[in-house]
């Protein structure tokens, strides 16, 4: 994994996380009805924000803790982090 940390995702307010109908807590809550809501709202999030909220989420484990981001889970984010780091090209030294 290169040294570059994805950068906090830039909102606009228009985002379903951000839509005054949802429920702050759906995507930290604990209960799964909440967290699939959260992950449901989060797919209607246009491409390039979901793609940010990833990057941010995979670059910064314990700061994205258990909360949904881009619709993923902390267990999903951990596998794409994995996958991430064994498939990319290593670096020249």
């Amino acid at each position: 994994m290169s040294g570059r940390l994805a950068p906090f995702p830039r909102f606009t307010g228009t985002e379903p996380c951000q839509a005054p109908d949802s429920h702050p807590d759906w995507w930290t809550s604990d209960d799964s009805n909440d967290r699939a809501a959260a992950q449901l709202a989060c797919r209607r999030c246009p491409l390039a924000t979901r793609e940010a909220c990833l990057a941010w989420a995979i670059d910064h484990p314990t700061d994205a803790g258990d909360a949904i981001w881009a619709a993923t889970t902390r267990t999903r984010r951990s596998q794409l982090r994995r996958e991430f780091t064994t498939t990319a090209p290593k670096e020249p030294k």
